[in-house]
Parts: structure tokens; C-alpha cells; sequence
């Protein structure tokens, strides 16, 4: 027996495949002509955890903890597909739509390219506004197909980002605890770009 899992009977329907081949083809015609952006948020929280441990055969991996939390974050990841990671952002709270606007417009400052330029991201309801956004000559959006996370490089980052991230938090988390509010995000946010770079 295994763990029955619910999944959307839209995820693998006959339209959202052609929606993907669709895309596919647009990339592959395109792939050339500009240099494409991937965007994507996750969520974190400081008290991000190991969930494996080892323990002696016959007893439970046990690990005692306290019962407070600290406030969810967000971390927002810009991924260019031919220099890598360009932009990231850490922010208290969720995404909204403002918020991903201000990236999308800071990254179109802050990268000078040499070609055209195409955002990818999927289709949120943060990122929806977006195709509404005045952005300079030259920068372009692509929405991913639904149900597609595997066609957005900015999984593999955060998946990376996250497995390093749990280790170090295990070090600083008491530490970072007891500073004020914007000493540790500064901490925090200069912590997350060590592990990103």
C-alpha cells in the first residue's frame, strides 16, 4: 500500500500537454533570439528543518523543539538561462503583485543586455499583472504552461538554495533569533547571498 496522493485531473489533460508543446515549440524557435529570464518565489521560514535524521535501530529520530515560529518569508529568484542568477530578493510576507512588479522593473534596470530580453514565469495570480507592466524597449513576457514547475530552471535553484540553506540555518537560527527585525533581515539576506554565490 502506498499514500494516496490528490492530483488535479487538469494537470496532465489533453490541453494543458498542448499547451506545453506549445511552449516547447516558442522556445525552441526563440532560444536564440532572446535571452530568457526565469522568475519564481519560495516560500521559507527560519525555522526550515531537516526532516531525516539518523537514530539507533528500534528507536525514533526525536529532535525537541520550542513552539514559537518565526515570520514566513519569501525569497524571489531571477535566473537567467546564460548567466546564471542575476537578481534575488527577500522579503517578510507573500508575493503580490506589486511586489513582483518592483522586481520585474529593478532587474530591467539593473541587467544591460546584449539582446532581447524575455521574462518567464508561470501564471500566478501575483504574476497575472504583469502583462500589464510598462517594461524599457527590448524586455518581453512569456507565461509557462499550468501545472509545469519542471519548465522553470528557478525549481533547481531553489531546491539547491534550500538543502544548503537548512544546514546553515541549524548553525545561526538561535543567534539570528534575537536580533531586531531589520538586523535580521540584513543578516539574513547577506547569509542567503553567501550560499548563493
Amino acid at each position: 500500500m502506498k499514500k494516496l496522493e490528490d492530483a488535479p485531473a487538469e494537470r496532465n489533460s489533453d490541453a494543458t500537454k498542448n499547451q506545453r508543446f506549445e511552449y516547447c515549440q516558442w522556445l525552441m524557435g526563440n532560444i536564440q533570439r532572446f535571452d530568457l529570464i526565469f522568475v519564481d518565489e519560495a516560500g521559507i521560514n527560519l525555522w526550515l528543518k531537516r526532516t531525516r535524521d539518523r537514530a539507533r535501530r528500534g528507536e525514533r529520530a526525536v529532535r525537541v523543539v520550542q513552539g514559537r515560529r518565526d515570520h514566513n518569508l519569501t525569497m524571489t529568484f531571477a535566473v537567467s538561462a546564460r548567466a546564471g542568477l542575476i537578481h534575488q530578493d527577500l522579503f517578510q510576507g507573500g508575493m503580490t503583485a506589486e511586489r513582483f512588479n518592483s522586481f520585474l522593473n529593478h532587474v530591467s534596470e539593473i541587467n544591460q543586455p546584449e539582446m532581447e530580453v524575455c521574462f518567464v514565469f508561470d501564471d500566478a495570480r501575483a504574476h497575472m499583472q504583469a502583462q500589464n507592466l510598462e517594461l524599457p524597449e527590448g524586455f518581453n513576457i512569456k507565461y509557462l504552461p499550468p501545472y509545469s514547475p519542471f519548465l522553470n530552471i528557478c525549481e533547481n535553484a531553489f531546491s539547491i538554495w534550500k538543502q544548503a540553506l537548512k544546514t546553515r540555518l541549524a548553525e545561526v537560527r538561535e543567534q539570528t533569533f534575537d536580533q531586531p527585525f531589520d538586523e535580521r533581515m540584513a543578516t539574513l539576506s547577506l547569509q542567503f547571498k553567501r550560499l548563493l554565490w
